[in-house]
């Protein structure tokens, strides 16, 4: 399975038919990154001058330092902690580790992006030496999303109006992470 996802056809059709459910349980994504590290599609959100205050990501990912492909599949949340506004920064760092606790499957790890970004990773991940086919896959993915979407309702309530403003890393710019919440809670 592991030398299967190396070929972009094979995740092509993985996100193919993953897309629709992401778009129906989480919202639209905002963008599509590949390189030797990862092939994943993101929902990325940003706050005036904050700029990306967090992500959700879900794909293909290397986890091993010595493979020259990807090694897991997955999803993960980054919470960028350095930047403007720390202490609203602190706060979506521990509103995420404490609703994504039950929701991951590693402890959490720090992460540093090559713009400069730094914070935490919340990920739920399998090797995909574990994966006897592609149904497996999407299967996993399908279970991660609907994980994601059951905590809409807590960022719905926006507690301490931390999620006010915060929008789409992508156009429409006017689309917020409360209304997408609000909209796709439970759904």
């Amino acid at each position: 399975m592991q030398q299967k996802v190396s070929d972009r056809d094979v995740r092509r059709e993985i996100f193919k038919q993953i897309k629709p459910f992401l778009k129906e349980k989480l919202g639209k994504f905002t963008h599509q990154k590949i390189d030797d590290n990862w092939h994943f599609i993101s929902l990325g959100f940003v706050k005036d001058e904050m700029t990306y205050v967090f992500g959700i990501n879900i794909g293909f990912f290397n986890k091993k330092e010595l493979e020259d492909r990807y090694s897991h599949l997955g999803m993960n949340v980054l919470v960028r902690t350095n930047g403007e506004n720390k202490d609203l920064r602190a706060k979506y760092n521990v509103f995420f580790e404490n609703h994504l606790k039950n929701w991951r499957n590693q402890e959490p790890e720090r992460y540093t992006s090559f713009r400069g970004g730094s914070g935490f990773e919340y990920a739920r991940m399998k090797e995909i030496s574990d994966f006897k086919n592609e149904t497996e896959m999407i299967d996993f993915l399908k279970e991660s999303i609907i994980g994601i979407n059951k905590i809409y309702p807590y960022i719905a309530s926006n507690p301490e109006s931390i999620f006010s403003h915060v929008v789409r890393a992508a156009p429409p710019w006017d689309e917020t992470i409360l209304e997408i919440a609000l909209n796709l809670s439970n759904k």
